[in-house]
């Protein structure tokens, strides 16, 4: 396992200006629930394509951010973090375009800011029928949550960055009625991620397959989705972006590289298991597969056709 550490990093964090992106930058730059000051000594540059969000998230993570533009200028670099030595840097891009990414890493290495840490938060879903969503909404999709990440990462393994940290989705194990514009992609990531770790076994590479936790994008979620994705997802209890975070930091350091934040995502990563997931580092990984195993033998296949019947129901009511 390649080491961790929350202190004297830099940390570089998509999808920055809201949800858990910038959860995780208040946790490293002011320590939030982590019970250590050494948790704060970090460089946090927040990334997303509104500059008003980002100054926003600054405004309530608590600390005077400052642009990487001024910060490669060199205006008021020790001004902006607090008492600990933390620096909270923000930067507008859009890092669906892979020259807008090589721009901002062109800022960093000027500014000798190039990440230890990348965290590829940024991305969203739109839970509608598949016939239902718009062009945009489809693309939006395609960009949202598989362009940003492979272009932010290949960037930062051209520069050599040497952990990355991807944010899938727990629908990537059990793609499901309603998420035709996220599930595929949150899929893509985990493919990505597996062939990356073949091609660059120097470096640390974590995937997080996060459940609900309460955000603005959950909020929007709910508003478009299906009932009887609704249904099938049953009743929701989201945790708060925080202990979402805490979650993934506190498994992170136990040497985990293969993240989820919840009971039922580690059953449904049980269940999961088959060609290149053997060299994983998950939770109790061994004891997993074997779960896993009696679980596709026993409980799979009569949830699945209770699943079926349930779309079948949802269907008959509907042309009714």
């Amino acid at each position: 396992m390649k080491g961790f550490s929350c202190s004297g990093q830099v940390i570089l964090i998509s999808g920055g200006s809201q949800g858990l992106g910038e959860s995780f930058a208040k946790r490293f730059v002011q320590g939030e629930n982590s019970g250590s000051s050494d948790d704060t000594n970090n460089k946090v540059i927040i990334v997303s394509r509104s500059e008003s969000k980002l100054q926003k998230a600054c405004e309530r993570i608590g600390v005077d951010g400052i642009s990487l533009e001024q910060y490669v200028q060199g205006k008021d670099q020790n001004k902006n973090g607090n008492e600990n030595g933390a620096c909270l840097v923000y930067h507008s891009c859009d890092i669906s375009s892979y020259t807008s990414v090589e721009a901002m890493f062109a800022l960093l290495r000027k500014s000798e800011l190039i990440p230890t840490q990348v965290y590829m938060c940024a991305g969203g879903s739109i839970p509608k029928l598949f016939v239902d969503l718009t062009p945009e909404e489809l693309q939006n999709g395609i960009t949202m949550n598989y362009t940003t990440a492979v272009n932010l990462s290949h960037v930062s393994l051209k520069h050599n960055v040497p952990h990355l940290l991807f944010f899938s989705s727990e629908v990537a194990f059990f793609p499901f009625i309603g998420y035709s514009q996220y599930a595929p992609l949150k899929q893509s990531i985990r493919s990505l991620v597996s062939v990356l770790r073949q091609e660059h076994s120097d470096k640390r590479i974590t995937c997080v397959y996060p459940g609900n936790f309460q955000s603005e994008g959950y909020d929007l979620e709910n508003m478009t989705k299906p009932s009887i994705t609704k249904e099938i997802e049953g009743p929701s209890h989201p945790v708060t972006a925080a202990e979402c975070r805490d979650k993934i930091i506190s498994s992170i350091n136990w040497g985990l590289d293969e993240i989820t934040t919840d009971s039922i995502g580690w059953i449904l990563m049980a269940c999961d298991q088959g060609f290149n997931k053997h060299n994983t580092k998950q939770f109790m990984f061994i004891f997993s597969w074997i779960i896993g195993a009696i679980l596709n033998i026993t409980v799979v296949p009569i949830y699945m056709l209770i699943c079926k019947f349930q779309i079948y129901q949802w269907k008959k009511n509907k042309n009714t």
